[in-house]
């Protein structure tokens, strides 16, 4: 069996279409699962949801890779700009406005880093109470407090 130029099966394109169209019958006629089923041909409902299900998780992530690609090339060329900036401000002698180039240079590349999941995780300090550990704690407050209505009875 041949695949097509993208690389893909021909059989799988075709459940696609079938998805994309039990999708548009869900959108656009707002037809129930089983009115979807029997227009597009599964063989229950539940596989024209699932169906759906994959073809919108497919569109959300492609879509979501689109505009990560969008905020990277506009990143890339504001990180150009300020470069630039910062050797015309060298070349010329200038000190004023340096600063700030720098600092938005240094934004610039926090913001690509961030997009691409490139920063190292946070370290982040956790403590654990177990139950005997809280029940420890309240019996010990409780123990003071009966201290403390001993003291204040051998006051009167």
């Amino acid at each position: 069996m041949s695949t097509t130029a993208d690389g893909t099966w021909p059989e799988d394109l075709g459940r696609r279409e079938k998805a994309l169209e039990a999708m548009r019958l869900r959108k656009d006629q707002g037809l129930t699962w089983e009115e979807i089923a029997e227009e597009a041909g599964y063989s229950s409902r539940q596989a024209a949801q699932r169906a759906v299900s994959r073809v919108l998780a497919r569109v959300e992530s492609e879509t979501v890779e689109d505009y990560r690609q969008l905020m990277s090339a506009r990143y890339d060329d504001l990180y150009r700009r300020t470069i630039i900036a910062l050797d015309t401000a060298d070349a010329e002698g200038q000190l004023m406005g340096k600063s700030q180039l720098l600092a938005a240079g240094r934004g610039i590349v926090d913001s690509i880093v961030k997009l691409h999941g490139l920063a190292a995780p946070q370290k982040a300090d956790v403590t654990v109470h177990t139950k005997a550990d809280v029940d420890a704690e309240v019996q010990a407050l409780l123990n003071k407090l009966g201290e403390h209505e001993t003291d204040e009875g051998d006051g009167l």
